[in-house]
């Protein structure tokens, strides 16, 4: 479980934005003139990017990850904010469960130093937020992650925003994805195809990603990708390049589970 630190002041959330724009949030020189339509954030994950048909998230989508829980939503959505990082965008988490580990997005390529996470009181408030957020205009790429909780009201006026503001939003939603799934203009079925192992090690799992819903381009296309676990020696590239898939009825009555990092402090 991750400690914070509580006896610390809450900032504002205007406050902490302001601060990450000193810190070179538009890292450049505003632009005077015309601004030119920007390329669409990659995924992370070069196959589903292609498989989208737009290069990667679509600007101004609200896209949700359709995954059972365990199914890779999170690792793909955290990949994202990586992979956004690296192309000089702007990212945030909205957390009201507070389910974030910070050990796992690290291990995923995120830069926790300029990582915005936002953490309301409640479901309704984190969409409230993500809707200030996309009106501002300074996210590239937000997680919004509703866990297991009922979807509140919204959702339909967040979406709008996106497109308004050419922002991206990744709806993580294990309860309601069907009536999120009407809401968002992409939808991506995420479906666990087989562990990946070296030897009996479970290091990642290997998903079939499918774009059932794309407003910017034709839908169906559908993509391998292989997850990896963040924990330490598990992400080294050697071991990913000695990994081999592992049915699922292969571990019928084994007691392996895929391996978790218990964080004591951060």
């Amino acid at each position: 479980m991750v400690q914070t630190d509580r006896s610390r002041p809450v900032q504002p959330l205007p406050e902490l934005l302001e601060a990450l724009r000193d810190r070179g949030l538009r890292r450049g020189v505003e632009p005077s003139g015309p601004v030119p339509p920007r390329p669409a954030l990659p995924t992370g994950q070069p196959d589903l990017d292609r498989a989208l048909g737009t290069g990667g998230w679509p600007r101004g989508a609200l896209a949700l990850l359709d995954a059972p829980t365990g199914s890779g939503a999170t690792s793909l959505a955290l990949g994202t904010l990586a992979a956004c990082q690296a192309s000089g965008g702007q990212v945030a988490y909205l957390d009201p469960s507070g389910s974030l580990d910070p050990a796992t997005a690290s291990g995923l390529g995120v830069d926790l130093a300029w990582l915005l996470v936002v953490r309301p009181a409640h479901a309704a408030e984190a969409v409230e937020l993500a809707g200030w957020l996309a009106r501002e205009g300074r996210i590239d790429a937000m997680v919004l992650d509703l866990a297991d909780t009922l979807l509140p009201r919204g959702l339909d006026r967040l979406a709008d925003l996106l497109v308004r503001s050419g922002g991206v939003t990744l709806l993580l939603a294990a309860a309601g994805r069907e009536s999120a799934g009407r809401l968002a203009g992409v939808r991506v079925a995420l479906r666990r195809q087989a562990w990946l192992a070296v030897g009996r090690d479970l290091v990642g799992q290997r998903v079939e990603a499918t774009v059932t819903r794309q407003r910017w381009a034709l839908a169906g296309s559908r993509a391998e990708l292989d997850l990896y676990f963040a924990e330490g020696r598990r992400t080294d590239t050697l071991l990913r390049a000695a990994a081999q898939p592992l049915a699922e009825s292969a571990m019928a009555g084994a007691t392996l589970e895929p391996p978790s990092l218990a964080v004591v402090g951060a």
